[in-house]
């Protein structure tokens, strides 16, 4: 016990998965029978939100920390931060395995992070009383010879960076403690060979779409891992050099390559690269201490050799690329870089302030949903809850008028600090502008976003909009995705899938600040005729008993055969319908009413667009009887009911009180929520027969 403080000193620190809690109840008696005080939290081992100062205290008292490592132990965020605190406090010893003892009770160490602690010895798995004691008698022996704790969570090194100055790093990154794994354990490979399965280390490629974080990535582990590079970070930001030929990629390297020969006592004057290159090789090798080397935005476009002249030019000098283009796999071992977890991106989204109620948690989480867990725009959102809650910006997000996501970065631009994201209308390719087959697909995979689509139905559908030959459509397709994976905007389904798609800002980027409308709408109305012609069968094609909305609906005639308009207008009425809460149920006391009936009004838009596209043909069709049942019969009372009714309701908001709970507390939101239930039979009854239609019947697809 610290007679000063308090608080008491720890042998041992357990950090484990709440999975493993048979294996911690065997060993940690075993630990306490000899005399060893064992810290282990009960209660908030598992994803807990943030690291409490308990645990922070805990682990700088303890003497080692003690890893239960399982195949589930990297999938907690709590345990890899006491992994990575240890692991730096060892490292700051010149040791980073000194403080860290792992019993892996797996078959196989493939899923122990980092490489270091994979090539150290790891105790197997504990299965009985006799097992746990022999470890704990091991593990009593060697804290024995630690003199002291572990201390104080170890502050970012200052190493040498060139070019100077030395980045503070950003205050709001979050998570990304896995990623900073498997880096450290790409570039460390070449120094535990019997361990290592892929890759031969030195270099590693950080891919992601733009904003995804992969500057910050870089920079963090830069900075929180440089006791392992003392020998200095040297940092090359060629963002300057996109969607530029490859000789101006390599004009901007050899600047600030000569930036750092000079800063160095080298004398650059006159000296061609390779030539320079060689004596940044020596200069290198004379200092003898291994370097972190870093490649930031490598621009798609360059060739092997290329690339290869600026990777370090010593074997001690470790190579990091970050590029949007997935390219370069060749180049190192790839780190495709994602969207942020959704408790990561919970945190970052309210870093700045914490939800008050219950109706502002949910808008989070619909805001995350809505930014894909994109942390460049999860920031700006963030910037602005200090004076605006959840719920409101949300709103301001699906606004038809101006993009507050581009408004809000350029209010930020002055003071950020949060690496080279990109504005949000820039997220689309910069050859948006002009005709080219990469447009065409990015616009095609918006159009269908969030559902992927492989090569064949972009083929079919940009032959329907063209007029193309197979083989030239499919030509096409090859070459605007080959665009898009080097624009970084694009992604398999799977890695050896042809199957792709898009992230949702993407998609909201291309309806928001594609100009070219008519375009648009041409591949639309393609993409719904290749959807309804490439249907295997029509899923429903009769029902022998008929129910009584179907029989209110359709006529006893026998129908014509619907045309391709036809059935592409039923189609897109469907997929409106079968996604709205009229079809959809509302659950008790979620989701907001107000919303509820905006989504329900808007479908009168769609359905005089659909009958306008069906022009003098619609005289012959049945489908003009269903849209008229629909918007008379159905939608039009109960909106003209309920529309006036919780507008007076909501004009007595407190400006204290939220919309939502403002909303929950109507005393005929029971009412409204009961009739909007009421609605949804019918309404999924016209959806069925719009699926009849269109040869396509999502509502019966669903249900199987």
């Amino acid at each position: 016990m610290d007679r000063h403080t308090g608080e008491e000193d720890w042998d041992v620190f357990v950090s484990y998965s709440r999975s493993d809690a048979e294996l911690l109840e065997l060993l940690a008696p075993a630990l306490r029978h000899r005399g060893l005080r064992v810290f282990v939290d009960d209660t908030a081992v598992e994803d807990f939100a943030g690291i409490t100062s308990t645990i922070a205290r805990a682990l700088a008292r303890s003497k080692v920390l003690l890893a239960l490592y399982s195949q589930q132990y990297p999938r907690r965020r709590a345990c890899q931060w006491e992994l990575t605190y240890a692991f730096l406090a060892g490292q700051r010893e010149g040791d980073p395995r000194r403080r860290i003892l792992v019993v892996n009770p797996e078959q196989s160490a493939d899923h122990v992070q980092p490489l270091e602690l994979r090539d150290a010895r790891h105790w197997p798995g504990i299965r009985d009383e006799s097992a746990a004691a022999r470890l704990a008698d091991r593990i009593a022996s060697y804290v024995s010879g630690l003199a002291g704790p572990l201390g104080e969570a170890p502050r970012p090194a200052h190493p040498r960076w060139l070019p100077a100055p030395i980045p503070s790093g950003s205050r709001h990154f979050t998570g990304r403690l896995a990623e900073q794994w498997h880096l450290h354990t790409a570039l460390h490979r070449h120094r535990a060979p019997l361990v290592s399965q892929t890759g031969h280390g030195r270099t590693a490629v950080v891919r992601g779409m733009p904003g995804i974080g992969k500057s910050l990535l870089a920079q963090e582990y830069a900075l929180q891992f440089a006791s392992s590079f003392p020998g200095g970070v040297y940092w090359f930001d060629l963002h300057s050099a996109v969607d530029t030929p490859p000789q101006r990629t390599l004009e901007s390297y050899f600047h600030q390559v000569r930036t750092v020969s000079s800063a160095l006592g080298i004398d650059s004057r006159h000296q061609p690269l390779h030539v320079l290159l060689s004596h940044l090789a020596v200069a290198l090798g004379e200092r003898d201490d291994p370097c972190l080397w870093v490649l930031d935005g490598v621009p798609d476009g360059l060739s092997r050799e290329q690339l290869a002249l600026m990777h370090g030019p010593h074997m001690l000098a470790a190579t990091l690329l970050t590029t949007r283009s997935r390219h370069y796999g060749f180049s190192g071992e790839p780190l495709d870089l994602g969207p942020l977890p959704d408790a990561d991106a919970y945190d970052l989204l309210t870093s700045r302030r914490r939800p008050a109620d219950i109706a502002e948690r949910q808008a989070a989480d619909e805001v995350i949903r809505d930014l894909g867990g994109h942390p460049f725009a999860l920031n700006l959102v963030a910037e602005r809850t200090s004076c605006e809650n959840l719920s409101h910006l949300r709103r301001l997000l699906h606004s038809h008028t101006t993009d507050v996501l581009l408004r809000w970065e350029h209010a930020a631009a002055p003071g950020r600090t949060t690496g080279h994201a990109p504005r949000s209308s820039t997220l689309l390719p910069r050859r948006i502008e002009s005709p080219s087959s990469a447009n065409d697909i990015l616009r095609v995979l918006a159009l269908i976003h969030p559902a992927p689509l492989a090569d064949a139905p972009l083929q079919q559908t940009l032959a329907l909009a063209d007029t193309l030959r197979p083989s030239e459509a499919a030509q096409r397709v090859a070459e605007g995705i080959d665009v898009l994976i080097g624009d970084g905007v694009v992604h398999p389904l799977a890695p050896d899938a042809r199957v792709w798609s898009v992230h949702p800002l993407v998609a909201r980027a291309i309806r928001r600040h594609d100009e070219d409308v008519a375009r648009q709408e041409d591949l639309r109305q393609a993409l719904l005729c290749t959807l309804v012609q490439s249907w295997p069968s029509p899923i429903l094609e009769s029902r022998s008993t008929p129910t009584t909305a179907q029989e209110h609906l359709v006529s006893s005639q026998p129908p014509a055969s619907p045309n391709d308009i036809e059935r592409a207008v039923a189609f897109d009425l469907q997929v409106e319908l079968a996604l709205r809460v009229g079809v959809q149920p509302l659950a008790d006391g979620q989701g907001s009413l107000r919303e509820a009936l905006t989504s329900l009004h808007s479908l009168f838009t769609t359905a005089r667009d659909g009958l306008h596209r069906l022009g003098p043909s619609a005289s012959s069709s049945r489908l003009p009887q269903l849209v008229a049942a629909l918007i008379n019969d159905y939608l039009r009372p109960f909106l003209s009911t309920w529309h006036p009714a919780l507008e007076v309701h909501e004009a007595g908001r407190p400006g204290t009180m939220s919309v939502i709970e403002h909303e929950r507390r109507w005393e005929r939101a029971v009412d409204m929520r009961n009739a909007l239930s009421a609605l949804r039979e019918p309404l999924t009854e016209i959806t069925s027969v719009l699926g009849e239609l269109s040869g396509a019947n999502l509502m019966t697809t669903a249900a199987e």
